[in-house]
C-alpha cells in the first residue's frame, strides 16, 4: 500500500491555527452558550479547528478573527445537533437564536449575556427551573419527565413553553437589544 506523501501547512494556515489555540477558551464558551454538554462542546471545537485549518485561506488577515471563526463554529453547532436531533434534546433554534442573535459576542458581552440568563433562571417558579434543567441540562424529553413530576406529557410540554416564553421576556428586558453583542 502506497502511502501519500505528508502535507505540511502553508504560513498563512499555521497563523490562522495559532489565531485559534490563542483564542480556543473564548471559543469554548461560546460553544458551551449553544451546547451545554462540556463532552460534545470539546469535540465541536475541535471539528472547528480542523475545519478552520481547511479553509484557513478564506479568512483575510486584518479581519475579526473571532467572527469568523464563531461563525464556523455557530454552523458546526448545528450541525452536530441536527445529526444528535433523534437521540438527545437539544435548544430550540429559537431560543438559539434568541441567545445569540446574528452578530458574535465579545467575552465580555458572552458573559453578560450568560449572567442575565442565569439571573432569568433564578427567577422562574422551582417547577419551571426543574423541567427546564430536565429537559435542557439532563436532556430529558416530556415523555421522561412527565411520569418523574408526576404530570401528563401534555402538560410538561405546555410548562417547558410557559417557562421558554418567561425566560425570552425575561432576558429582553434585562438585556435590551442596544446591548447584545
Amino acid at each position: 500500500m502506497k502511502s501519500e506523501p505528508l502535507a505540511f501547512p502553508d504560513e498563512h494556515t499555521l497563523h490562522v491555527q495559532q489565531m485559534f489555540v490563542r483564542h480556543q477558551q473564548a471559543l469554548l464558551g461560546y460553544v458551551l452558550s449553544m451546547e451545554p454538554n462540556f463532552a460534545d462542546a470539546q469535540d465541536i471545537v475541535q471539528e472547528v479547528f480542523l475545519t478552520v485549518s481547511r479553509k484557513a485561506s478564506t479568512w483575510t488577515r486584518g479581519t475579526d478573527f473571532m467572527a469568523w471563526v464563531c461563525t464556523v463554529a455557530r454552523y458546526e453547532v448545528l450541525m452536530f445537533q441536527r445529526a444528535r436531533a433523534r437521540r438527545v434534546a437539544r435548544l430550540d433554534e429559537d431560543v438559539m437564536e434568541l441567545l445569540h442573535g446574528t452578530d458574535t459576542p465579545d467575552e465580555a458581552a458572552f458573559r453578560r449575556r450568560v449572567s442575565v440568563l442565569q439571573e432569568c433562571l433564578g427567577k422562574l417558579a422551582p417547577r419551571a427551573l426543574e423541567l427546564v434543567v430536565r429537559r435542557y441540562h439532563q436532556a430529558q424529553m416530556p415523555e421522561q419527565i412527565a411520569p418523574l413530576v408526576g404530570w401528563s406529557v401534555n402538560a410538561v410540554r405546555v410548562a417547558l413553553t410557559r417557562a421558554r416564553q418567561t425566560l425570552r421576556e425575561c432576558f429582553d428586558k434585562n438585556l435590551p437589544l442596544h446591548e447584545s453583542p
